[in-house]
């Protein structure tokens, strides 16, 4: 039996046959627009749907309690409010206020009309206490590039703005 065939209750939470039990799967309930050029901005993630072993500070300042590899998957719905010449949206991750190497990931915009989700992931070692962060930037502000956050109808749950998914491996 493999690690992912069996798993157990905590108390707390899911707990991994492996016995690792860090993880969590939050994501955004609002609207964040990006209202400047080449200015990285941290990412709004407000809502923690499970956690066990990694804390939600400040709203999108994940801190873990033990150190390890860890698994990080960020996916916001990106849009724009207006048309016009391309813009675009860049999303990486951070670890105590540092980028992480070769995390970013780009989507150029060209049309209001059209959404689309991007994902940014990756394996991060990190240190008990140690901070992940999800950073964006757009090259204009005029375009009004956004992680969008949809309610479809009231029968539908969220188009979260963003789903961020981190565990240890």
């Amino acid at each position: 039996m493999d690690q992912f065939d069996r798993y157990e209750r905590d108390g707390v939470g899911v707990m991994a046959s492996n016995g690792n039990s860090a993880w969590i799967q939050a994501s955004g309930s609002t609207t964040q627009i990006l209202n400047a050029a080449a200015t990285p901005e941290r990412v709004i993630i407000d809502n923690i749907d499970e956690a066990s072993g990694i804390e939600n500070e400040n709203n999108g300042e994940f801190r873990v309690s033990e150190g390890g590899a860890y698994f990080v998957m960020a996916a916001p719905q990106v849009g724009r409010k207006a048309d016009g010449p391309v813009a675009n949206l860049r999303c990486w991750l951070s670890t105590n206020g540092s980028n992480v190497p070769n995390s970013d990931v780009l989507l150029d915009l060209e049309n209001a009309d059209i959404k689309d989700v991007i994902v940014c992931q990756g394996i991060v070692s990190l240190n008990a206490g140690d901070l992940v962060t999800v950073m964006v930037e757009t090259n204009t502000a005029d375009a009004g590039v956004a992680l969008e956050a949809i309610h479809p109808t009231p029968t539908e749950p969220l188009v979260p703005s963003i789903i961020f998914t981190m565990f240890k491996v």
